[in-house]
């Protein structure tokens, strides 16, 4: 298959991204994760491309991608050419590369994507990188072809073991707020889950972190004192007066008050209805304040108009009037979630659609939602991949939450397809009726596709 493949693209047979996609989606069956010496042995095999870029490298559970985004606008508004490499993406494999805040085109992606699964056949015939290590080489390659001021770089799970992990001199680390996710892989307290995010503080490297839950800020902090690194807590306590703004042209924002370590920021607003968004908003000016003091020429105007300019699709993005999507899939997300679409006024009914895979505290959520009592009606449907839960787990999963928790739950409808479920949605509503969608950016990805 990889032969074939690449027989196709030296011949120049028209490479297109489904294909690529595709070679990836078979990735799972060939191969295993690798430790970090393998990742970063090929990392040196390439000739260590990024060692010479401004690294910033950004881990967490809730969060990371938004921070990023936040980050990259406002170093752009201050001039600088910036990369970015975040998972998952929605519709396609492109969107996880970004230029300046903007998706790399298909054809610079498969350019990249073949020249990587090249040197990866040059390298050995023995070894071959996982899903996810795969793109971070398409990512370093990338950004070495095409060279930016700064590279943000997400982590895909966890940190220490993480493949961007590999990287050893970021300008900066950032943790985002950290809650359960990902167990089987990270551990069953927020102390573990934190020593594996914390493994990305590097020595002599500082590092911004959302300080929220003691056990994971004091896990943070000693890291970051055996590594000599400065530590910059952000307390939710420094974030205030958030409300809700529209202007006289309709759109819709944000406003919240950040005292700095430095400075105290008045009105800064950020595009979007969702309140936990202040508090990512609030991690990326302290860590652009870090970066000044690094000498990054940022100015006050360049955050509040970068933070205002920026967009991060899929977290509480309203796709269309009184059509919210948001890619919440953990206990922490979903609460984010509930109290974001609780500060949302509607003249008529609040609906959600709600999708999730396997590996989610999806019985836990179902109590979340009915608790909340915030939707008049819910529909249910099942996603278009092989971890979704199924039509008959979830219905059982909302029909035990109800019994358990004693209270007559909105009407539910149940679909095979997320394609029903919109249409029907979107049939069904009436005027001054409100929709939601959570659960999963699966369930964010295939809503973008039929609308």
């Amino acid at each position: 298959m990889l032969s074939e493949f690449l027989e196709r693209a030296a011949g120049n047979a028209g490479i297109t991204i489904k294909e690529c996609e595709a070679l990836l989606d078979a990735v799972p069956g060939f191969t295993d994760k690798h430790d970090m010496k393998d990742t970063r042995a090929f990392l040196e095999y390439l000739g260590l491309p990024g060692d010479d870029l401004k690294i910033i490298h950004v881990a967490g559970t809730n969060g990371k991608g938004s921070v990023c985004s936040y980050i990259s606008s406002v170093l752009v508004q201050a001039d600088y050419t910036v990369g970015m490499f975040t998972s998952p993406h929605l519709v396609k494999l492109s969107e996880r590369f970004a230029v300046d805040g903007k998706p790399i085109s298909d054809g610079v992606f498969v350019e990249v994507f073949v020249e990587t699964l090249r040197r990866i056949r040059e390298y050995s015939t023995d070894y071959f990188p996982t899903y996810f290590e795969f793109l971070f080489f398409v990512a370093m390659i990338l950004y070495d072809v095409y060279p930016v001021d700064y590279l943000i770089l997400e982590t895909g799970l966890g940190g220490r073991l993480d493949a961007t992990n590999s990287v050893t001199s970021p300008v900066l680390s950032i943790i985002t707020e950290i809650g359960f996710d990902h167990m089987e892989y990270l551990g069953d307290s927020i102390e573990k889950i934190a020593l594996e995010k914390a493994g990305i503080i590097k020595r002599n490297v500082p590092v911004v972190f959302y300080d929220r839950r003691k056990e994971s800020s004091d896990v943070i902090r000693k890291r970051a004192a055996e590594c000599v690194a400065r530590a910059v807590p952000v307390e939710g306590s420094s974030i205030t007066d958030i409300r809700m703004l529209t202007d006289d042209a309709g759109n819709k924002s944000i406003a919240f008050s950040y005292e700095s370590l430095y400075y105290k920021y008045v009105d800064l607003q950020v595009s979007t209805r969702a309140r936990y968004q202040a508090m990512n908003a609030a991690v990326a000016v302290a860590a652009l304040e870090v970066l000044r003091d690094g000498g990054a020429v940022i100015t006050e105007d360049d955050i509040r108009k970068g933070l205002l300019g920026a967009r991060w699709d899929g977290r509480m993005e309203e796709m269309r009037p009184g059509i919210y999507v948001d890619g919440a899939h953990n206990l922490d997300g979903v609460e984010a979630f509930l109290e974001s679409a609780s500060f949302i006024e509607t003249e008529g009914r609040k609906i959600l659609l709600f999708g999730i895979v396997t590996d989610k505290e999806y019985r836990q959520i179902a109590e979340m939602i009915l608790t909340s009592r915030e939707f008049d009606a819910i529909y249910v449907s099942a996603l278009e991949t092989k971890r979704s839960v199924s039509i008959s787990e979830l219905k059982a999963a909302f029909e035990d939450a109800g019994e358990k928790l004693g209270i007559i739950s909105p009407p539910i409808r149940y679909y095979s397809n997320v394609r029903d479920a919109v249409t029907d949605i979107i049939t069904l509503r009436k005027v001054g009726d409100t929709v939601f969608a959570a659960g999963s950016l699966y369930l964010v990805g295939q809503i973008k596709q039929v609308l």
